[in-house]
């Protein structure tokens, strides 16, 4: 059995240094370590240094804790579903001469109820307008309540809550995956160091053996990644740009704005949650509530998260494409997703109940922002990229061609 416990790196904010920590596994011990990585002064190889023990403190500000905003939302829902069920239950005792007295009763402080209601909007409409943030990577003014210490500290914890679910799966740092990967982070991180959140990210990573062909970020810059998504990416640069989009969610905060967003939307439906358990009995109460949230996932919460990815993906790309990588290869990667979708060797896709943007529209929109990427990778004082164009290479094959291509990488079975 492997199993894992604590171990943080600290990074020095006087110096510029880039730190990966990666995780080791040790079997049938309780101990993990995180190898860190500081580019020299000759920003090319990477060196490997000792464990530091490191030390979060937040400081004092006005944000909203992760971790009582995490506690927050299901306290919310909950606290307004039993308050609905209360206020019926106690409108059910009453007589009707009592009823009739509170309706008039309220009906003459309706203008109060009135008030109080719009107040409520108005200190939850003045908080969103006060919290929202311009990403200077993308100009996008988005709502973020929460700040880079929380961030960090909230990595801390879901971190460990990662390396625990996966602690079965952890992949030695003696695996070969290892040093790919970090050497491909390593170039994209050297070749955007004029960003200052690149600058001041602190990077951990993690390789885990599951069945699952994903990559994904942590909070706080914490990048996982299947061994089996390595069967799919044919090079180096295909590589470059899943990192490029993991990073790209990091640099751009998209953890901390989705929770900021479902907090926020949790503070909005409080009150339509507490007058449906109120007014209908408890079996409509119960449907119009799942109607409800179903409604809300698929219309708000979900196109809200692809967009997000999309984002990723277009800022992925101009990470990649300063790092010197052959960008063209992102078109080849997303279609070779779509067509193994379309062979049924990936699970099938439905786009609009999905976090993610279908593999043919990352396709089809990563080649539409393609001309951009190629003109930021020659201003970055690159080479030039190669006559053939990977992507002319993969749209000549026929699919009978693609099957043939996939068995010999052994993506397929015969």
């Amino acid at each position: 059995m492997l199993s894992i416990s604590r171990s943080l790196c600290q990074k020095n904010l006087q110096q510029s240094h880039f730190f990966i920590c990666s995780v080791r596994t040790f079997h049938r011990t309780s101990a993990y370590k995180r190898f860190l990585i500081q580019d020299k002064t000759d920003h090319r190889k990477p060196q490997y240094l000792k464990l530091q023990k490191c030390d979060f403190r937040t400081t004092q500000n006005l944000h909203i804790p992760p971790l009582l905003a995490m506690l927050l939302r299901p306290v919310l829902r909950i606290g307004a579903l039993l308050v609905g069920r209360s206020m019926k239950r106690w409108w059910i005792r009453k007589s009707g001469q009592e009823k009739e007295e509170y309706k008039r009763w309220f009906s003459q402080k309706s203008n109060v109820f009135l008030g109080c209601f719009g107040l409520y909007s108005l200190i939850l409409a003045l908080y969103y307008v006060t919290h929202l943030k311009t990403d200077p990577l993308t100009q996008r003014s988005r709502f973020i309540i929460f700040n880079k210490e929380q961030e960090k500290k909230l990595g801390e914890m879901i971190l460990e809550t990662h390396l625990e679910l996966h602690k079965h799966d952890l992949v030695p740092h003696s695996h070969p995956a290892y040093k790919r990967l970090i050497n491909v982070i390593e170039k994209i991180h050297i070749a955007n160091r004029d960003l200052k959140s690149m600058r001041d990210a602190q990077w951990s990573l993690t390789v885990i053996n599951t069945s699952l062909t994903n990559s994904y970020t942590l909070p706080g810059g914490n990048i996982f990644v299947s061994l089996d998504i390595l069967k799919i990416i044919e090079n180096d640069d295909q590589l470059g740009i899943i990192l490029g989009h993991e990073m790209a969610h990091s640099l751009l905060s998209h953890s901390l704005e989705a929770l900021s967003d479902q907090l926020f939307w949790d503070f909005l439906i409080v009150m339509p949650i507490l007058l449906i358990w109120a007014l209908f009995p408890d079996m409509t109460a119960a449907i119009l509530h799942m109607i409800g949230e179903r409604i809300v996932n698929v219309m708000y919460n979900l196109p809200f998260s692809r967009v997000l990815e999309n984002e990723a993906d277009e800022v992925g790309l101009q990470l990649a494409a300063k790092a010197c990588i052959d960008i063209r290869e992102a078109v080849v990667f997303w279609a070779t997703m779509r067509i193994l979708t379309e062979m049924h060797t990936l699970p099938p896709e439905f786009p609009w109940i999905s976090t993610h943007p279908a593999h043919g529209d990352r396709e089809k929109n990563l080649n539409q922002n393609m001309p951009k990427a190629i003109e930021l990778r020659k201003d970055s004082g690159c080479p030039l990229l190669p006559a053939v164009d990977p992507r002319d290479k993969f749209y000549k094959r026929s699919l009978k061609e693609h099957e043939l291509y996939f068995k010999q990488r052994g993506i397929i079975e015969d």
